[in-house]
């Protein structure tokens, strides 16, 4: 079809993500939970509003935030960009702030973050995601405080076999002797 390897992977990977979705929200479903998914660019914060104002229309307030964006886009600090830095911290960062605005008065009664032990230990090439992560950490304590009937919660995750994690990386981590979360478990 004229595609290069790294689209026919993209588009692959954009396939897999798909049924990975569907797979769990049927999943969600199944327990008897009502469940929908939403693209939305989390640091957008009008986009973020509007979606939000969608699903109080159609379901009430939100009860519950899971919080789970990340990218990478890993670089020594000497050969990262500004547009990189920004893009990764602030899909963390801001986007949760976003979320947490368009709340609003909603009571929340669970935060769910999903962070990263990189945050805590740092990381060749990732010291924006290293940043973003430990400042989701610091976002929690202060949201636990604030929020004193909502149960919150940073999962500081190590590595997925899968997602985020290229065979590239994955290497590195077996080299460096930690293991990989496998997504059944």
């Amino acid at each position: 079809n004229g595609r290069a390897p790294k689209q026919i992977e993209k588009h692959y990977r954009e396939v897999v993500a798909q049924r990975e979705i569907r797979h769990h929200l049927e999943a969600i479903r199944a327990t008897g939970s009502t469940a929908f998914y939403r693209t939305v660019d989390v640091r957008d914060s009008a986009e973020v509003a509007k979606v939000l104002n969608e699903i109080r229309e159609q379901h009430g307030p939100v009860h519950g935030l899971v919080h789970g964006a990340g990218v990478l886009a890993d670089r020594k600090i000497e050969d990262k960009t500004v547009e990189q830095l920004k893009l990764v911290y602030e899909t963390k960062v801001a986007g949760l702030e976003n979320l947490l605005k368009g709340l609003g008065s909603d009571g929340l009664k669970l935060l769910a973050l999903f962070a990263s032990y990189t945050g805590r230990f740092g990381r060749t090439g990732q010291v924006d995601y290293a940043a973003a992560n430990e400042v989701l950490n610091k976002i929690a304590e202060s949201e636990s405080r604030r929020r004193p009937q909502c149960r919150v919660v940073s999962f500081k995750w190590g590595p997925w076999n899968g997602g985020m994690v290229s065979a590239g990386l994955r290497k590195i981590f077996e080299n460096e002797g930690l293991g990989l979360i496998e997504p059944d478990a």
